[in-house]
């Protein structure tokens, strides 16, 4: 081997050597002698960077009233590594000691200086220990007078062998702001916040399932909160702590800040008036009938708009603690029998078709029609009875009658048409599409005539009465009305929607006048007569079924009662629909029916709404000489 490349391989071969051999003992010294080292290292990177949590949009009623809108909070955090770093905490437990000196006050701010330096210098040949106790000793006394929180209760939740541990959450904002300032004016380190957005409902039993929810991680879990929750949600921003010439945190103040983008608001077509009306009454319903459950819902016919849509059970927004048992939401997500309500269909057909009207007799039957493989019977004996009457007295073969007029084919086109058997369109999750039974069964058309054998839910019902109220025009519900940017500006509007014109103008008016005659001027005689309102010309349909329980049939000693209103019948304002499902009284001579049980809860709604949308009379009211009793004082 050549003399010359030996000697370069020899010395390359020490450089090398030598070369790992230094790396080799600096990591010696690195982790074994200088663990402060690794330790600043790991310090250093303590709380750098925070985020600033989005502030979700609000979510507002028609007139602007906020229905929901947030709270800012924060959740104090420790961390066990940068608390145990003596070198970061020498200046705290100076401070401590120097201001109890009782001459501090007096010295000059040199001297303040002065002993600060020499008692910080003291302090480095404290043992570590004591110094790290010490440290959080005085952090806990600050934090604990804050919060109004024992410091024993504190130190035990720090004690508990994590590295970061969530000392208390759910803190006011005006709080963390007060720890964070007293905590840097002591030079307090190893504790940080954590800042959130928490949602508040003002009124938290108001619209809970139209409203919905947000999840902890602030997404959209149900209702409105899920359904616009990509405008509603925002994007977070960010925040980069500052450190002082020491390599202190300084936790009020920032090196750099990304702020955060504010979501955008969702304005509703709710009324919080009417909403609350409707929740009021349903709630006094429900508890009278001790129902199982039930709901009010209240649309202006002409738009579509959902003014009011209360339902129970129900649970409180900001509490939740009946979330998962109540958040099931009736009238958009369960369909069920609904009875002589649907009436409408068959004869509102027999009117457009030509086939019929108002005038038209029929015969009832007294009590009981038969065709090939078909029975229809009735509650009471009727024989002759009108169009009008056959609504009155909510005579089923007569319903069934004016339906055969019609032929089966024209009753379940015009079914379809008027929104049953299909979804509405209703902008939350989870709505039923209602069940048509089979239709090229003779006993199924039938008892489609007066309710039986159509499930719908109850806002498929709700919106059936209000195309008749509109001229026979079906709306799509609308429920979102408008996209509103921070500034106020709408940035999305969203139009009233026709789905269809589903029978003509003049049988729409013709059936409403019909209408008019189960409500009639409140005497005895119809089953829709409790729903009267003196002064205002009011059609509506009373509803009464028993309530089919899936694999059992029907239970004839169960029912869902409802009645469907248009407030007046002139000039339609609202159309209201009540469904009372399993109304139990304790009387067993109570009469359980749409006209006994939902008309007067109608009755209640409309006088109420009347009076909140200042609606003109319709109609000359009766004045009544008041009771007088007599006395012989």
């Amino acid at each position: 081997m050549d003399t010359a490349f030996r000697n370069r391989a020899i010395a390359a071969s020490l450089v090398l050597v030598a070369g790992l051999s230094v790396l080799s003992v600096r990591l010696l010294y690195v982790q074994s002698w200088d663990r402060s080292f690794s330790d600043k290292r790991q310090v250093s990177r303590f709380k750098m960077k925070q985020v600033i949590p989005a502030e979700p949009g609000r979510i507002v009623d028609r007139d602007r009233q906020t229905l929901a809108q947030n709270r800012p909070e924060a959740a104090l955090i420790a961390d066990a590594n940068h608390l145990a770093f003596e070198d970061n905490l020498t200046s705290a437990v100076a401070h401590r000691h120097v201001h109890a000196r009782f001459d501090w006050a007096d010295l000059s701010k040199e001297e303040q200086r002065d002993a600060f330096r020499k008692m910080k210098k003291r302090l480095r040949g404290e043992e570590p220990e004591l110094l790290r106790e010490e440290h959080l000793d005085y952090a806990l006394e600050v934090i604990s007078r804050e919060l109004g929180v024992p410091k024993k209760d504190l130190k035990e939740r720090i004690d508990n062998g994590r590295k970061r541990i969530v000392v208390m959450k759910k803190i006011r904002e005006d709080q963390a702001r007060r720890i964070e300032a007293a905590l840097q004016e002591r030079y307090i380190q190893g504790f940080s916040f954590e800042r959130s957005q928490s949602r508040f409902y003002p009124m938290a039993e108001l619209a809970p399932h139209i409203l919905g929810v947000r999840g902890h991680k602030g997404i959209g879990r149900s209702g409105i909160e899920k359904a616009m929750d990509p405008y509603l949600r925002g994007r977070p921003g960010e925040r980069q702590l500052k450190r002082d010439a020491n390599g202190l945190v300084r936790l009020t103040e920032s090196a750099a800040v990304k702020p955060p983008k504010l979501g955008k608001h969702v304005q509703l077509t709710l009324s919080t008036g009417i909403q609350a009306i409707a929740e009021e009454e349903l709630q006094l319903a429900i508890d009278h009938s001790k129902a199982d459950r039930g709901t009010i819902i209240i649309v202006e016919p002409k738009t579509g708009d959902i003014l009011a849509m209360a339902t129970r059970p129900h649970f409180d927004l900001n509490l939740r603690e009946k979330f998962q048992e109540n958040g099931r939401h009736f009238p958009v997500q369960d369909q069920l029998e609904l009875g002589s309500v649907m009436k409408l269909v068959g004869m509102t057909a027999a009117l457009d078709a030509g086939v019929a009207s108002r005038r038209t007799v029929v015969n009832c039957g007294w009590g009981k029609i038969t065709r090939p493989g078909v029975v229809v019977k009735d509650h009471h004996d009727y024989g002759d009875l009108t169009f009008d009457q056959v609504l009155m007295k909510s005579s089923n073969p007569g319903a069934f009658l004016f339906a055969e007029k019609v032929g089966w084919r024209r009753f379940y086109s015009t079914l379809e048409a008027f929104g049953f058997g299909s979804r509405t369109g209703f902008p939350l999750p989870g709505e039923a599409s209602g069940v048509i039974a089979n239709r090229s069964n003779p006993q199924n058309f039938a008892t489609a005539t007066y309710g039986y054998g159509v499930s719908a839910t109850p806002l498929q019902v709700a919106m059936a009465y209000a195309a008749l109220a509109n001229d026979g025009v079906l709306m799509k519900p609308r429920l979102i009305q408008a996209v509103i940017a921070d500034n106020g500006v709408e940035i999305e509007y969203r139009e009233p929607v026709q789905v269809r014109q589903v029978v003509s103008k003049r049988a729409a008016q013709e059936m409403c006048g019909a209408l008019a005659t189960v409500v009639g001027d409140g005497a005895e005689g119809s089953t829709g007569w409790r729903a009267f309102v003196p002064g205002y010309r009011i059609g509506g349909k009373t509803g009464t079924a028993w309530r089919h329980i899936e694999g059992k049939g029907y239970d004839t000693d169960s029912y869902v009662v409802s009645f469907a209103g248009i407030v007046p019948v002139q000039d339609p304002r609202f159309v209201a629909y009540v469904v009372i499902d399993h109304p139990k009284f304790d009387d067993p001579e109570a009469s359980i029916g749409g006209g006994s049980v939902a008309a007067p809860v109608f009755k209640r709604v409309a006088e109420r709404v009347i009076k909140l949308l200042d609606i003109e009379p319709t109609e000359a009211i009766e004045l009544r000489a008041p009771d007088v009793a007599l006395s012989n004082e």
